[in-house]
């Protein structure tokens, strides 16, 4: 790269920055208090950008410039070789995790020694952390550090940081990260036997996903509940309930206007599973009536053991019902005229676009009001790299003005955790994250049309769509 085209795409990123930063210190400044809503649920997430959604597309977009920036000043051999190493990230997560460090430190007040944290761990104190005596050796709680996970307060003690803060006293997160990192490594190797069988074979014919070839055929969901299995299943069971957070559902009722939905409106959440979905959004808008839809032995549970003390005050007054229904198959009247919502069906199960049309054209028959898909969405692709000083004040033009797509806007926000998560839906179940045009695509094969994006402000990538049936 030549020294004018580095000053160029300095120059843009810096304007980039200073502008939003300047955005978000007179956001900070002016925020008297989180008597809101949204600023309560902020404020419990250790948001302090996201009580309201402008500002948290602002933080959003800051975030993509400030990677840009951090890769360009960076030797680009050095940006390779980083990527090479990342699963030490994963490896030392893995070891935190299962020893509950960032709990320990927490219940020690932090600054806590390596030494102690060996001794209670029972792990190798030079390979967990550095010794006081021994700083210049990067160890496994150091290179954490270097990530934003705990922090090295003097040499060999550690702290707490935001982030690591979020694995204290929470089995549900850990177990979510444990489903990513211990069901992703079983999968791993066969990452690439999967693309050479999909390649030869062709994506709908080929194996189902790499987790297949890991287990010999069975999906990952039939193997987690294999009886020599259990403990996986149970692992999972308790992923799920973190995901709603993880994926920003915690906002949904505000960054969607469920509130101007009639009184008395049903909405029936397709493949809802245990009803997390009603039971998040009824506090919040308790004029509405939900019927959760799933197959039988999930309707079981839902409605038994598994039903928590809000859901069953719930059941008892009528808001909420739980149907047993195939979504192949054809809806019952009662619900014709609902407001019906997928929520994270179209990638979940890996169902190819042919058998997501037969799922939207049986939804379509039942007059919906609406159709609600709450799932992921891949941005518009941006450039990040231009060959001249025109090129680079284009890209960073349409960064700053939130591009659009399909006439539909979609505010700028970091790929690193939606690409992520796209490689893990296809390597762990075959499924896949959608853009926005392919969403607009399958609808209107499915006989809807694109009406309006919300985003989720603190997601990953997750975004109400909105979708009328077309006459």
């Amino acid at each position: 790269m030549s020294q004018k085209l580095a000053l160029a795409r300095l120059t843009e990123l810096l304007h980039t920055i200073e502008e939003v930063g300047q955005s978000l210190r007179k956001h900070l400044e002016q925020q008297e208090s989180t008597e809101s809503h949204a600023g309560q649920i902020a404020e419990e997430l250790s948001l302090p950008f996201h009580a309201d959604s402008v500002t948290a597309n602002q933080a959003s977009l800051l975030r993509v410039a400030s990677e840009r920036l951090a890769r360009l000043v960076t030797p680009p051999r050095h940006l390779v070789f980083e990527a090479s190493g990342s699963f030490y990230t994963s490896l030392g997560l893995n070891i935190v995790l299962k020893h509950d460090i960032a709990t320990y430190i927490h219940t020690e007040n932090n600054n806590v020694p390596a030494e102690q944290i060996s001794k209670k761990c029972s792990l190798d104190a030079d390979l967990l952390a550095p010794a006081q005596h021994s700083i210049a050796q990067a160890r496994l709680l150091r290179y954490l550090s270097q990530r934003g996970i705990f922090q090295e307060t003097s040499p060999g003690v550690f702290s707490n940081t935001t982030a690591s803060s979020t694995l204290i006293h929470n089995p549900e997160f850990k177990a979510h990260l444990d489903l990513i990192i211990h069901e992703g490594q079983l999968a791993a190797p066969y990452f690439e036997q999967l693309m050479h069988e999909r390649f030869k074979s062709g994506a709908n014919s080929g194996p189902l996903s790499a987790f297949t070839l890991f287990s010999g055929g069975d999906p990952m969901y039939k193997w987690i509940h294999l009886p020599e299995n259990a403990h996986r299943g149970k692992n999972f069971n308790l992923a799920m309930r973190s995901m709603a957070r993880t994926e920003g559902l915690d906002f949904l009722p505000l960054d969607y206007p469920f509130s101007s939905l009639p009184q008395d409106k049903l909405l029936v959440d397709v493949g809802g599973g245990i009803g997390a979905l009603p039971e998040l959004l009824l506090p919040t808008v308790p004029h509405l009536r939900f019927i959760v839809q799933d197959l039988e032995a999930t309707v079981a549970l839902a409605s038994g053991e598994a039903a928590s003390l809000d859901m069953k005050r719930y059941i008892a007054n009528e808001k909420v019902r739980f149907m047993v229904q195939d979504c192949f198959s054809a809806q019952p009247d009662e619900v014709n005229g609902a407001v019906f919502i997928l929520k994270n069906m179209m990638r979940r199960h890996n169902y190819p676009d042919s058998k997501s049309h037969v799922l939207l054209t049986h939804i379509k028959n039942a007059n919906p009001t609406k159709l609600l898909i709450i799932d992921r969405v891949v941005s518009p692709h941006l450039r990040t790299e231009a060959e001249d000083e025109k090129g680079e004040s284009e890209i960073y033009h349409n960064l700053r003005r939130n591009p659009t797509e399909t006439g539909v806007g979609v505010p700028v926000n970091s790929q690193g955790v939606p690409t992520m998560y796209d490689l893990v839906m296809g390597s762990l179940h075959g499924g896949r994250a959608r853009t926005l045009m392919e969403w607009k695509g399958l609808l209107k094969r499915g006989g809807f049309r694109l009406n309006g994006v919300f985003p989720l402000r603190a997601s990953m990538g997750q975004a109400v769509l909105e979708a009328l049936p077309q006459v």
